[in-house]
C-alpha cells in the first residue's frame, strides 16, 4: 500500500488533505501491462483514472480523416483518463504502452468520491483538462495530426487567431506570401484568376482543419490564388519563419537521383510529376504518372497510402509541395531534388494526358 508521504509527491495529489490521502492509498491498485498492451480504448466508456508509477506510455486520437494522431507521450508522476470521468463521456483518446508499464488505478466510483469532497482536486482537475482540450482541438486538426508532440508544443506558442468577415480576403492572389492558415471555423473560398481570364473561378472550399497557404512559402513564389471568407471565419495562423522550423522540416523529405536504384525505381516507387499536363507532355521520367499539385490538392485519397511516392517538376518548387501534402497526409513521400533536370535515368518526350495512377 502506498503510504501517505508517497502520494504526496504526486502533482495530482499534492492538495489532498491527508485524511484523503489516507482513504486513497486504502482504494488504489497496482496495475502492469507490457509493451504494445492498450489500457484505454477510444470511445468507450471511461471507468477509471491512472497515474504512472514507471514506464512510458502514447497517448492517440483518430482525427476525421481516419489518422492516428499522436497526442502526447506520459511518464512517471502523470495521470491520464480523469477528462472522461469528470465529463461523464467515452473515451476521448486511446493510450497504449510503449514500454512495461505499473501504473496505480483508482475506480470511477472512488475517483467520484475525492472529486465530492475535495475541491481543490477537483479544480486542479478540470484547470488541466481545460488545457488538454484546447491542445487536442488543435492536434487532431488535419496539418498538426501527425506532427511529434514536441513540435506541437512549440508551435502553439507561435500560432496567432485572427478574425476576417464575411467577403474578405485572407490570401490574395499575386501578393508575397507570408503565413500559413489553418480554418478553425467558417468557410473558405479559394479563387483563381487565370492568365488571359478577366475573371477569378472558385476551385475550392475550405472548412474546418483544412490548411492553407503552404505553397507560397515552400516555393517562395507570389500566392498562386485568392483565398476569401464566405462567412465568419477563424483561421490559426503561423509565419513563414515558423512554418519552415516547425512544418516543413517535419513534412518535406527530399531524395537525390543518385539514391534511387534506376534499374528497379518504378517497382519501389510510384513517380508523380506535379506539373501541369503541357510540361508533362513536353518531357517526363519514364513511368511517372501526371498529377498537378492542383488534382493532388483534391484527389490525394485516391492514391495507395502502402505505396511510397517520389513527386518531381522541373526543378524543385511543385514537388516539394507535392511531398509536402502527401506526407502531410500520412503518405510515404519524398521529393525528388533537381527534379526532372536533375534526373540520372530514362525520360519520355511528347507523352500525352493526365492521369491517376490505376490501384
Amino acid at each position: 500500500m502506498l503510504q501517505i508521504s508517497d502520494l504526496r509527491k504526486y502533482k495530482y495529489f499534492s492538495s489532498l488533505s491527508d485524511n484523503s490521502l489516507g482513504t486513497l492509498s486504502q482504494k488504489l491498485a497496482s496495475v502492469e501491462f507490457g509493451a504494445g498492451k492498450e489500457i484505454i480504448r477510444e470511445g468507450v466508456a471511461g471507468d477509471a483514472f491512472y497515474f504512472v508509477k514507471q514506464g512510458r506510455l502514447e497517448v492517440t486520437k483518430k482525427t476525421d480523416s481516419g489518422q492516428e494522431a499522436k497526442l502526447s507521450v506520459l511518464g512517471s508522476g502523470q495521470g491520464f483518463g480523469e477528462m472522461e470521468l469528470l465529463t461523464c463521456s467515452a473515451r476521448f483518446c486511446s493510450v497504449r504502452a510503449l514500454t512495461s508499464v505499473t501504473l496505480y488505478r483508482l475506480s470511477k466510483k472512488d475517483f467520484e468520491e475525492i472529486v465530492l469532497h475535495e475541491s481543490a482536486f477537483k479544480n486542479m482537475l478540470l484547470r488541466k483538462a481545460e488545457e488538454y482540450s484546447h491542445y487536442n482541438k488543435i492536434k487532431t486538426l488535419q496539418p498538426f495530426a501527425l506532427l511529434e508532440p514536441d513540435k506541437m508544443y512549440a508551435l502553439l506558442s507561435r500560432m496567432s487567431e485572427k478574425t476576417f468577415a464575411l467577403g474578405e480576403d485572407i490570401i490574395v492572389q499575386g501578393e508575397k506570401g507570408d503565413y500559413y492558415y489553418i480554418v478553425k471555423s467558417g468557410r473558405v473560398a479559394v479563387l483563381k484568376r487565370n492568365k488571359g481570364e478577366p475573371d477569378m473561378k472558385q476551385v475550392a472550399v475550405l472548412s474546418d482543419g483544412d490548411g492553407f497557404g503552404e505553397e507560397a512559402l515552400i516555393r517562395d513564389d507570389p500566392r498562386n490564388a485568392t483565398c476569401r471568407a464566405i462567412e465568419e471565419t477563424i483561421v490559426y495562423a503561423l509565419d513563414k519563419v515558423d512554418f519552415a522550423q516547425i512544418l516543413k522540416t517535419s513534412f518535406l523529405e527530399n531524395i537525390y537521383s543518385e539514391d534511387i536504384p534506376l534499374d528497379t525505381y518504378l517497382e519501389k516507387y510510384t513517380i508523380i510529376d506535379a506539373r501541369v499536363p503541357s510540361e508533362y507532355e513536353e518531357e517526363h521520367i519514364k513511368g511517372a504518372v501526371n498529377v498537378p499539385v492542383e488534382v493532388l490538392r483534391l484527389k490525394y485519397a485516391e492514391l495507395d497510402p502502402s505505396k511510397k511516392y517520389i513527386t518531381y517538376c522541373t526543378n524543385d518548387a511543385r514537388g516539394m509541395v507535392a511531398a509536402f501534402l502527401l506526407k502531410n497526409h500520412g503518405f510515404d513521400a519524398k521529393c525528388l531534388r533537381g527534379g526532372v533536370s536533375g534526373w540520372e535515368g530514362p525520360v519520355i518526350a511528347n507523352h500525352d494526358g493526365v492521369h491517376l495512377p490505376n490501384h
